[in-house]
């Protein structure tokens, strides 16, 4: 009953709303505080982060930057399934103000004044290396929100010590970003990363050649696509428990463990998961009744495989093994057909690709017994609001941790 509770709780609207009003909240009062002392929100101390980050921390930035549906829309255009008049209305030729956090680690030289709100370094400082990092699906997923342990433990903690700067920023209608989140599919969220790329490439004290983008759940997702569209201009992408399967056997893997831990056969299960799947994106095209349906439909045709196939930069794939909404055995098994793909295109092996599976991890990569338990005790299913301390995997970090930092060109520790 706690599992379904969670389940159902995971995806209501108003409950999303709710953790939503209360991090907007907060972000609203720490941007009220930081004017009235004159002073930017990043110059800040930062209370809500544990001590050992703020002594990795040298500075917390608030940074704004704009962003439009530039990728997307010539996608659009170049769609040879859609009348001209079609792609030109399918993504609005619109600026977005979005709003985020820049981290930056302690620098090897002092700091010299500030340009336009972010620190800069003397020109003889060495630059530091950066980090995008992407949030997962929904309008209560932020750095400072669900995310806060997940991008201290495993970015800030891991990172900073060694001079990455990390860069934070909400999605469209999420916090202080201006759009709307549930209008926003992943071309256009894509958009948005590659304006933050390019955002920290124009930064003084930043190396604009080694910059990745880290995503996680959907995030990850995005990250793909960034990976094949711009690839040019990152350094690396990490794709961390996202799935390289399309929309629809995405929701068959979360409803067969949803029936499946609530006490249903296997065989059962995965029927009647198969079947919940394709009415259920049937439904959402039809009758988009809230902003998660509507949501849904604008991802119901995704299929990253395209992008997968055409990986030409360094990519890191994570898959926990007991993840409830993303299955690392069909993960592995779509990134291993589209790189076979890539393969036979281009006559070569591709050697840029790592894939791990990490057994025993759930969706967040914490260690848990099964798949049920996992889903049952993730930060994002649960209705709590107080502070948690999650036990992160450490073989997860310690093999994420090197193979960023040695396509960081900062060695392997």
């Amino acid at each position: 009953m706690q599992r379904l509770r969670s389940y159902i709780s995971r995806n209501l609207p108003s409950y999303l709303a709710t953790r939503t009003g209360f991090f907007e909240l907060r972000t609203s009062l720490r941007l009220a505080l930081g004017l009235a002392l004159g002073l930017t929100l990043g110059s800040l101390p930062s209370i809500f982060n544990s001590s050992n980050t703020e002594l990795q921390a040298q500075q917390r930035q608030d940074v704004w930057f704009q962003s439009s549906n530039m990728l997307s829309r010539q996608l659009a255009l170049d769609d040879t399934t859609l009348r001209p008049r079609q792609a030109e209305r399918k993504y609005e030729d619109t600026i977005y103000e979005l709003h985020g956090e820049l981290v930056w680690p302690k620098p090897t030289g002092e700091f010299k004044g500030e340009s336009n709100g972010i620190a800069t370094l003397d020109k003889n400082t060495q630059l530091h290396p950066a980090i995008v990092f992407l949030v997962g699906s929904g309008p209560n997923s932020t750095h400072t929100g669900l995310y806060a342990d997940f991008v201290r433990e495993n970015l800030e903690q891991l990172f900073l010590q060694h001079g990455v700067a990390l860069l934070y920023f909400d999605k469209r209608g999420v916090g202080l970003s201006e759009g709307r989140w549930h209008r926003t599919d992943l071309y256009e969220r894509a958009d948005d990363a590659r304006s933050a790329v390019q955002f920290l490439r124009q930064q003084p004290g930043i190396d604009p050649d080694r910059i990745g983008v880290v995503g996680h759940s959907q995030g990850g997702s995005v990250a793909q696509i960034l990976g094949h569209l711009y690839g040019d201009s990152l350094a690396f992408i990490a794709s961390l428990a996202a799935p390289t399967y399309d929309t629809q056997r995405r929701l068959t893997h979360e409803y067969y463990n949803m029936y499946h831990c609530l006490g249903e056969p296997q065989d059962i299960a995965l029927d009647k998961a198969q079947k919940k799947a394709i009415s259920d994106l049937n439904w959402v095209n039809a009758f988009p009744l809230t902003k998660t349906w509507l949501h849904l439909s604008e991802l119901s045709d995704f299929n990253p495989t395209p992008h997968l196939a055409q990986l030409q930069l360094p990519a890191y794939f994570a898959f926990p093994k007991l993840d409830y909404f993303v299955s690392a055995e069909w993960g592995v098994e779509a990134l291993n057909q589209a790189l076979k793909q890539a393969t036979e295109q281009a006559s070569e092996n591709p050697t840029n690709i790592s894939i791990q599976v990490f057994p025993g991890l759930d969706h967040d990569f914490i260690p848990t017994t099964d798949v049920c338990t996992g889903a049952a005790t993730t930060p994002e299913q649960s209705d709590e609001l107080g502070p948690k301390k999650p036990a992160y995997s450490q073989e997860f970090q310690q093999n994420f941790q090197q193979w960023v930092l040695s396509h960081l060109s900062l060695g392997v520790i």
